[in-house]
């Protein structure tokens, strides 16, 4: 996968082997991004490694969050980017992916591409990422809320 992870606040660029690199050394608790030089949040991942010549981004990929799977040998783990409007912006969506998984001696870890499909949940690890989202600040206790009290209109 090879991204870059730029750091606002003191202008670093740091290089991201994978997804897996990317969660288990580049995030906090929170899934945001952390600089490895200043250790700030005010981060972002370039999509595709850059951004345009105007400096501008079609999404600008602000954290990464892991979704819970039973098997760390799953052929594709599911996770997903914590998107923002704007590099300076708050979190404002989420970008469903998946890598390949796999055991160590056979998997080439990175963002897996399956044409027209994405990835598969069961309805525990739905509910698992939504509480999680709540719990850091994506989903605000209001909308965590109206979505358990929602019924069939």
């Amino acid at each position: 996968m090879s991204q870059t992870i730029h750091c606002q606040a003191c202008n670093a660029d740091t290089a991201v082997r994978d997804i897996p690199d990317l969660i288990d050394a580049h995030t906090n608790e929170s899934g945001q991004f952390c600089c490895a030089r200043c250790g700030g949040t005010d981060t972002f991942l370039y999509r595709n490694g850059h951004v345009n010549p105007r400096g501008e981004s079609d999404e600008w990929i602000k954290g990464v969050v892991p979704i819970d799977t039973k098997t760390t040998d799953a052929a594709y783990v599911p996770f997903v980017f914590l998107t923002a409007d704007d590099p300076d912006g708050k979190v404002t969506g989420i970008a469903f992916k998946y890598y390949r998984g796999g055991t160590a001696s056979v998997r080439k870890r990175k963002a897996a591409r399956r044409t027209g499909r994405g990835p598969i949940m069961a309805q525990s690890q739905l509910l698992a990422l939504v509480g999680r989202l709540a719990k850091i600040g994506v989903v605000s206790r209001t909308e965590w809320r109206e979505l358990l009290s929602a019924r069939d209109g």
